[in-house]
């Protein structure tokens, strides 16, 4: 019965993972520099305006600098104003009118006006100047969110084509190769002590004429039983057909033997 793989467990739930966390900073980092920071710099500036010139102008008379204060303040804020929110504007409006005139109906409108919009915004507190320029830490993960996806689709695509028939024929992303084309398997690093621990899931497969194919059970499910067949094959006192080395064995079946006596 031939032996195929597929992803491993490990990998594919470590790179889904970093995928749905990276898009999801990504986009966090999106919605606060298009919308949450842009409202809060604005929230905080109609605040500001409202409470530093406008209020203070409701409690003095006619002529007083704090009107003029507040009827400059205002124009300027009318002539900046990008005209989407017409309420705001609206609201602008009156308190021009307000502070400009003694009409008291129009005072009182005006009053009622600020204390309901201190009351929805008056207390957010204005952002750092860094806030918008900390927002890219997150929006640069957007696109490596995107690439583990596009990683994940690839290994998984490779993963089906990994294949070894009973006749000895080995078909990997590389290529096909017949039993007479396989010259050996490098196991050296393969459950290995020392060194990186990452290589020690590995074994290369050498090939007549091309490059040592290397065989990654990390990655792959069930690619131990490949590399375990070749191993077993070339070295069959070493080896066992599952990857494992004989003499572990010969020594877990004496432990064995010994707590049943």
């Amino acid at each position: 019965m031939a032996i195929t793989t597929s992803l491993a467990a490990r990998y594919w739930l470590k790179t889904i993972i970093m995928g749905v966390v990276c898009v999801v900073l990504g986009v966090w980092g999106v919605v606060d520099y298009v919308v949450v920071i842009p409202n809060a710099i604005k929230d905080s500036s109609r605040a500001k305006l409202q409470r530093d010139f406008v209020q203070p102008a409701f409690f003095v008379e006619m002529g007083a600098e704090e009107r003029d204060k507040a009827s400059v303040a205002i124009t300027v804020a009318i002539e900046e104003d990008n005209g989407l929110d017409e309420g705001w504007m609206n609201t602008l409006v009156l308190f021009r009118e307000a502070v400009s005139s003694s009409d008291s109906n129009k005072l009182r409108e005006a009053q009622a006006t600020l204390e309901n919009n201190l009351t929805e915004y008056g207390d957010v507190t204005p952002p750092s100047k860094y806030d918008l320029p900390m927002q890219w830490l997150f929006i640069i993960c957007l696109p490596f969110g995107f690439y583990y996806f596009w990683a994940y689709s690839k290994t998984a695509k490779k993963a089906s084509t990994y294949r070894f028939d009973d006749d000895g024929t080995l078909t990997t992303p590389e290529g096909s190769w017949n039993e007479e084309e396989i010259k050996d398997i490098d196991m050296e690093r393969w459950i290995s002590k020392t060194g990186k621990a990452r290589t020690t899931w590995t074994a290369k497969v050498i090939i007549d004429d091309h490059t040592p194919i290397l065989l990654d059970d990390y990655i792959y499910k069930d690619m131990h039983l490949i590399i375990g067949k070749l191993a077993h094959k070339f070295y069959p006192e070493d080896w066992t057909p599952l990857a494992r080395r004989v003499k572990v064995e010969v020594i877990e079946t004496e432990e064995e033997s010994a707590v049943e006596e």
